[in-house]
């Protein structure tokens, strides 16, 4: 008896299990949402949120062969330093976004792995005002930078669920960039100068910065 239920409880399992990959290879979304899980482990053991040049969030529409993916970064910064004994105060203020858009095709697919290979844009832009104030005038250190570049990018993913998949990226990418310095008299603007301009080009390896937690519907 104990026998013929096992027997019994093993055709149930193979059947069920047979059942949910059958529905997996049919079922297909269009849209998914990805979230760095790097983020999230920098958030809750060191609070660090520089020196992050890969997407926080990514937005993604696919159809059988082909997507289209955007991908952001905002971020912003303001801290305020007095200094004891004296009125002179500073302030940093910062703000950027940085992001890319891709378009790739699907190379490879099954029903937990699947690559993608196509064409990426990454871009940033980015200003940090450093604001000291003497008493007798604010001036203003202005950094202003941009990028830009272009390049091919594969795609690595993970299913665990139809609806959840984990994946990291790689790219090559040629990029140029321009960093300006700039300073700004508030109550004096005939001395406002540009001190530095830096342009730069170049070619380099994106390697994976993240993993991506993506929500699929």
């Amino acid at each position: 008896m104990a026998t013929r239920s096992l027997h019994i409880a093993l055709l149930l399992l193979l059947t069920t299990t047979m059942s949910y990959g059958q529905a997996d290879s049919t079922r297909f979304f269009h849209w998914d949402i990805g979230i760095s899980t790097g983020d999230i482990l920098h958030e809750l053991f060191n609070g660090d949120s520089e020196n992050k040049s890969y997407p926080a969030i990514t937005l993604e529409y696919s159809g059988q062969k082909y997507s289209t993916q955007i991908g952001f970064r905002p971020d912003y910064n303001l801290t305020n330093t007095t200094y004891d004994g004296f009125l002179d105060s500073e302030v940093t203020d910062r703000f950027s976004i940085s992001g890319h858009l891709a378009f790739m095709r699907i190379i490879f697919n099954n029903r937990n792995w699947q690559i993608r290979a196509g064409l990426q844009i990454p871009g940033g832009w980015s200003r940090e005002d450093i604001s000291k104030d003497t008493g007798f005038d604010q001036v203003i250190t202005r950094r202003l930078e941009w990028n830009v570049g272009l390049g091919p990018v594969m795609d690595f993913r993970y299913y665990l669920h139809p609806r959840l998949s984990l994946g990291l990226d790689v790219s090559l990418i040629y990029s140029v960039s321009r960093s300006e310095l700039q300073q700004i008299f508030t109550n004096f603007p005939d001395f406002d100068n540009t001190k530095e301009t830096t342009e730069m080009d170049g070619l380099a390896v994106v390697e994976p910065g993240t993993l991506y937690l993506r929500f699929h519907f």
